[in-house]
């Protein structure tokens, strides 16, 4: 199974509706989200009806939680449109995780990690014992995170940890790589592609060693 990565979308739905368009061009069979549908851009029900008419599945990211602690009319403080009371109610639905699976293949599909959706999966704070502990803690050949809004993979013979980056072009979001991923499940085998073109982005590894510790000279 070929299995499209998205994330991170913040209310920008013309750059969903490319990554969209890249993936089923591709051949994805299915597409899912690691969340933060809403939050920064303007147009949150958008995102949301898009999600639903395509039947992509999504976890609930942190700006989705914030959303529903505001409640309804309450506006964004990140300045992204206000969603309405029918998009609260898909977002309150959203799981904390997805599971998907080819065969013999699993993965999980989160936000920010299995633990929080706030925790950022960085190289400087999760080396690869943290990412191999957290695939064999899942029983997973797959981990699908989000959150940081950079692209991301590490291979291990454990299996795969992928973060796809964040599809968001609108220039409310400061940080974003403007990416989206396609897995396939069968290999385990991972491409990162541009947002507006759909092209290939090389992207190397996180390399199975932890970077050495540089100390001071004493």
């Amino acid at each position: 199974m070929k299995l499209g990565l998205i994330s991170d979308i913040h209310g920008d739905p013309l750059a969903l509706e490319l990554a969209w368009s890249h993936l089923t061009v591709m051949g994805a069979d299915r597409i899912v989200c690691a969340g933060d549908l809403v939050g920064y851009g303007p147009y949150p029900d958008r995102v949301v009806a898009f999600l639903e008419e395509h039947q992509i599945a999504s976890v609930r990211g942190n700006h989705d939680r914030w959303a529903l602690e505001r409640g309804v009319g309450i506006p964004d403080e990140f300045g992204g449109g206000t969603p309405s009371p029918d998009t609260l109610k898909t977002l309150a639905a959203l799981p904390f995780e997805l599971l998907v699976a080819d065969l013999k293949q699993v993965g999980v599909i989160v936000h920010g990690s299995p633990r929080s959706d706030m925790e950022f999966i960085q190289r400087r704070t999760h080396p690869p014992s943290a990412l191999r502990a957290d695939l064999a803690a899942l029983g997973a050949d797959l981990l699908v995170v989000g959150h940081t809004h950079e692209p991301m993979w590490f291979r291990c013979d454990q299996g795969l940890v992928v973060n796809p980056g964040s599809v968001v072009s609108m220039p409310v979001v400061k940080n974003s790589s403007r990416t989206f991923a396609l897995v396939d499940l069968t290999t385990l085998s991972v491409s990162f592609h541009d947002v507006e073109s759909g092209d290939l982005i090389s992207l190397d590894p996180w390399p199975e060693e932890a970077p050495a510790t540089k100390t001071k000279p004493g």
